[in-house]
């Protein structure tokens, strides 16, 4: 499994219009792609620091999408949030282990 991280400063007018662009636009992207599990949408409230967190069955899937035009199209709707237009930074990891309560794993 593979989680992403993709990080950038979003304008602080946006705050909310981050969550909604999020919900009606990216995951339904990602819910698209073969090998997509799970995405979140990070940040604390009165800063401008937001982080995507995506997690992939494995590094094929998450590469098939990453070499997709369905990447470009996301980084793209987020475009105006940017601060000073600075693109998303990002990292990959290999998820190395986990745990769940049951209650919270639906």
């Amino acid at each position: 499994m593979i989680a992403r991280l993709a990080y950038w400063d979003c304008d602080e007018e946006y705050w909310g219009r981050d969550i909604q662009l999020f919900e009606s636009g990216a995951v339904p992207i990602l819910k698209s792609q073969e090998g997509f599990i799970e995405a979140k949408l990070l940040g604390a409230v009165g800063e401008t620091g937001r982080i995507a967190l995506t997690f992939w069955s494995c590094v094929e899937a998450y590469n098939r999408f990453a070499d997709s035009s369905d990447l470009q199209r996301i980084t793209a709707m987020f475009a105006d949030m940017y601060c000073e237009g600075k693109l998303p930074e990002s990292r990959d990891y290999e998820v190395r282990a986990q745990g769940f309560r049951e209650s919270t794993r639906d």
